[in-house]
């Protein structure tokens, strides 16, 4: 099981490829590609999604991308700047 979780609105626990399974869910469920997309994290996204062991099969990170938009006053800005991130996403995965 991960410990890579959402602390906060658009914070983590930050991502630690060596503790983490880059596919493992963790106590809620969530993906780590799903948590750094709801964080709004671009650079722990981008980290994630570049793991060589990194696989989309199940993954739903612009479902979450939407909850954080959603959840704070700021989650428009965090998702305007991970946008890029889930077009390229998208297009390498979908």
């Amino acid at each position: 099981m991960n410990h890579y979780q959402l602390i906060a609105h658009g914070q983590t626990t930050g991502w630690n490829p060596s503790a983490n399974d880059v596919n493992g869910k963790n106590l809620y469920g969530m993906l780590p590609v799903e948590v750094a997309a709801q964080a709004g994290d671009v650079d722990e996204f981008a980290a994630i999604v570049s793991h060589p062991e990194f696989s989309p099969l199940g993954a739903r990170p612009a479902m979450f991308a939407e909850v954080g938009r959603l959840s704070d006053g700021y989650g428009d800005a965090s998702f305007k700047r991970l946008k890029p991130a889930l077009d390229a996403y998208k297009a390498r995965f979908l």
